[in-house]
């Protein structure tokens, strides 16, 4: 779609859209909204690369959290923001010392209008480029961008065919069992997280690391050791208190260890842990995901997963200002996984022979 499609459907010359574009003061109002209404309809986006000649970037990207219909709740909703918070301030870390702004919006798969608001960035071309936070590889947004090949990186997912950082899922899971197996656990659970759409990528990846882990050690895999629960302190609270209740964990056959979807279910875990007088890790080990600030101060402390954030940020940052400026091409796909780091601390130390 050019200019000229523009001006045949406006009835105007193809001199008066760039006008328009580059000039809308010096153009009639009347015109210039018959030719918005037309560039509307036909879903034009002005070409990025010709517009630069004549008009400086805006120097602004867009992180834009595409996520599927979410539960209605306060406490969901206040979870989910403190989460892409600290996503965010890293972002607005490394984008301030480059001189760029940081625009934030979130669309939900439940909003009609939502995928139409993210758009509107692009063909106005109110911000250079985007990184896209999606829960699964078909996200409309994805499609969006791809189709109107716009600058965009996606960050923590890997998508076929566009330019990903994300962890290194199924390696930190494999790396956390084979850890608690070097340290004498012999059976070990798997909270899934599978009560949080936003994981359900990066819980497949850690079940097969999970899986992988068990297999190397000649572990069975059992099915009553996967455990699904909503990704928060309560889940792994609920989730613990489940596992120690069942009839068959008084005979014997109770987990020696737990592998948690995060840091916030990890803490859960360790509350009911404690609650019912059983003693970490003496009796269970117990590992979380994130590596937040609070582990080091949990009692016990709690061994976790480290993320590099930092240089996922600023690999997704640097790739994306490539493809603004060009030097990039588009085809040249930049997609990395990142290591991780398992932090040891006291929740997981090896039990004092007899």
């Amino acid at each position: 779609m050019t200019i000229k499609d523009v001006a045949r459907r406006a009835g105007v010359s193809f001199q008066t859209v760039s006008l328009v574009l580059n000039h809308p003061e010096k153009v009639a109002r009347t015109t210039r909204e018959t030719i918005e209404t037309a560039m509307r309809d036909l879903d034009f986006v002005p070409s990025l690369a010709a517009r630069s000649l004549r008009k400086k970037p805006s120097r602004s990207i867009a992180c834009v959290f595409s996520l599927g219909a979410q539960p209605a709740d306060a406490a969901f909703h206040l979870r989910e923001e403190a989460d892409q918070g600290l996503v965010l301030q890293t972002f607005g870390y490394v984008t301030d010392q480059q001189g760029y702004t940081l625009v934030h919006r979130c669309r939900r798969g439940d909003d009609p209008d939502g995928l139409s608001r993210i758009a509107s960035l692009v063909s106005e071309a109110r911000v250079d480029g985007i990184v896209v936070f999606a829960d699964r590889q078909d996200d409309p947004l994805i499609g969006l961008l791809q189709t109107k090949r716009f600058p965009f990186v996606v960050f923590g997912l890997d998508v076929p065919g566009t330019h990903y950082a994300m962890q290194a899922e199924r390696d930190a899971a494999r790396d956390a069992v084979r850890h608690l197996i070097q340290a004498g656990s012999r059976s070990i659970c798997f909270f899934t997280g599978a009560g949080d759409g936003r994981r359900w990528r990066a819980g497949a990846e850690r079940f097969r690391g999970y899986r992988d882990a068990l297999a190397e050690a000649g572990l069975p895999l059992r099915d009553d050791r996967v455990v699904a629960c909503d990704c928060t302190s309560e889940g792994g609270y609920r989730a613990t208190r489940a596992l120690l209740e069942r009839p068959d964990t008084g005979s014997g056959d109770r987990p020696d260890a737990i592998v948690a979807a995060s840091d916030r279910v990890a803490f859960g875990a360790l509350k009911a842990l404690h609650e019912r007088g059983v003693r970490v890790p003496a009796e269970i080990r117990v590992v979380g995901f994130d590596n937040l600030t609070q582990g080091a101060y949990s009692v016990p402390s709690l061994t976790s997963v480290d993320v590099p954030t930092l240089d996922m940020v600023r690999f997704a940052f640097a790739t994306l200002v490539e493809l603004i400026e060009g030097t990039r091409a588009p085809d040249d796909l930049a997609q990395r996984l990142f290591p991780t780091r398992l932090v040891v601390r006291e929740s997981t130390a090896a039990r004092p022979q007899a």
